[in-house]
């Protein structure tokens, strides 16, 4: 198989859309709660080597709202 060689530039471009793609999901209430999303989150995190400990800025606050926890049925009735 043939090597396909791609421009840094290009590479850093698209590294640079993704990040700015994910961080605009992010500000987005129904993306930020959905699971496959931050999955992708995650994943982007982990695959480009980011660590974020309780000491990272913003962690902190990052509180989880148990106020209200779906049932399934409810689940099913929203799709």
């Amino acid at each position: 198989m043939a090597e396909i060689h791609v421009p840094q530039e290009v590479i850093d471009a698209l590294a640079t859309e993704e990040a700015k793609a994910l961080m605009e999901g992010l500000q987005d209430p129904e993306l930020r709660a959905n699971p496959a999303f931050l999955a992708k989150v995650r994943q982007f995190l982990k695959d480009n080597n980011f660590l974020t400990t309780p000491e990272t800025k913003g962690v902190k606050e990052i509180k989880r709202d148990v106020s209200h926890i779906p049932t399934f049925m409810e689940l099913v009735d929203e799709a």
